[in-house]
């Protein structure tokens, strides 16, 4: 029996969901190893404005954890 039928549309905007994902995880990651945030954003060929978000997301929940 084959398998439920996705539309095009639907699968195209899940893969796209996929890459946003395992682009942010490339970033955090990057960034952990002491990449350069613009170098980082070369490689992705995404704006400094994403990449220096996840930066402050990742100092804040350093701070956060340094304070229990």
């Amino acid at each position: 029996m084959a398998g439920k039928k996705i539309p095009k549309d639907a699968l195209a905007e899940k893969m796209q969901d996929v890459l946003v994902a395992v682009e942010n995880l490339f970033i955090l990651e990057g960034l952990k190893a002491g990449i350069n945030v613009e170098d980082i954003r070369k490689i992705l060929r995404v704006d400094k404005k994403r990449v220096s978000d996840i930066s402050k997301h990742m100092k804040e929940h350093k701070a956060a954890g340094n304070r229990k």
